[in-house]
């Protein structure tokens, strides 16, 4: 399946949650769950072991049963994308070596990670070195607010290999994002906005999509939004933005990080249960009693 698939990644893409127990291991069970869920409400693509997925933290073994597990769920209904967060060029070819034929249809991977700063010719660089190296179709993974940033030239440039298929762009900015759409607009990658503060203005101005982890547990929304912009309905747009930004808002809970609350709704949700890779940690009963009270407020319980 990997090997035929040649389309670029557009629409509705969830950076689906990894799923675990307790102990650290995948729950097959309610990755089934979460990856269905997703799917009823018609999204067009799942990416698992982003940062949403924590993909950094499982490691080869699991991620590649991660990848296993998801393509036999999905069995070929929508792409499956899946991140190798590696810290340098020779460690993510590696990694993807390891896993490219599991069953995804395309990978993805950032900027180098736990070095100095990369340039933007070693930006590039590096990811002409992992397309010539590796054979799935790859998306690149910019994360200005995380990562040394992919300028709007550096962007062009990657939209030139011949296996950049992608460019999920997450980035605090609106300036920068309408930066990047114009550099690829008309080039034969697509491009997706990243996070959900700028789903809705993005899709507005041309990005091809958008994957975020909120889609997680309101796919529904997120594809309503997404018929909206591609009719031009704007209010309609910006009504289903402010919710989408108030969902979000739950997430800044002290003390807290923003994926251990969304895993915590997640499981008051019945979609899975509330634990993290290590370091992160589940939310104690305080935060969970304010999280719970958030989500009534907003009737999501």
């Amino acid at each position: 399946m990997a090997e035929k698939y040649e389309k670029r990644l557009n629409g509705i893409v969830p950076a689906l949650f990894t799923p675990l127990r307790e102990d650290g291991s995948l729950d097959e069970g309610s990755l089934e769950k979460l990856i269905e869920y997703q799917l009823a409400a018609g999204v067009h693509g799942i990416f698992v072991a982003g940062m949403s997925g924590e993909g950094a933290l499982l490691g080869p073994r699991r991620l590649r049963e991660l990848i296993l597990l998801s393509a036999r769920i999905i069995h070929g209904r929508v792409p499956l994308c899946a991140g190798v967060l590696e810290e340098g060029t020779d460690r993510v070819i590696e990694t993807a070596r390891m896993v490219e034929d599991a069953g995804a249809d395309m990978l993805s991977t950032t900027v180098p990670l736990w070095s100095p700063a990369p340039t933007q010719e070693e930006i590039f660089r590096h990811f002409e070195a992992i397309c010539k190296e590796t054979g799935l179709p790859w998306m690149v993974y910019g994360n200005a607010g995380a990562f040394t940033d992919i300028t709007p030239e550096t962007m062009e440039r990657l939209s030139e290999l011949e296996r950049i298929h992608s460019i999920k762009d997450t980035r605090p900015d609106f300036e920068g994002c309408l930066r990047d759409i114009e550099a690829i607009r008309g080039k034969a990658v697509s491009l997706l906005c990243g996070g959900e503060y700028l789903v809705g203005p993005g899709l507005l101005y041309g990005a091809d999509g958008n994957i975020s982890g909120a889609t997680n547990l309101f796919p529904k929304l997120f594809m309503d939004l997404y018929r909206d912009a591609r009719e031009g309905r704007v209010e309609r747009v910006r009504e289903a933005g402010e919710r989408i930004a108030a969902i979000h808002g739950m997430t800044r809970v002290l003390g807290a990080g923003w994926l251990s609350v969304f895993k915590y709704m997640g499981s008051r949700m019945g979609l899975m249960q509330p634990w993290c890779c290590r370091p992160h940690v589940t939310l104690n009963s305080e935060q969970q009693r304010k999280v719970d009270a958030e989500m009534e407020r907003l009737g999501v319980l």
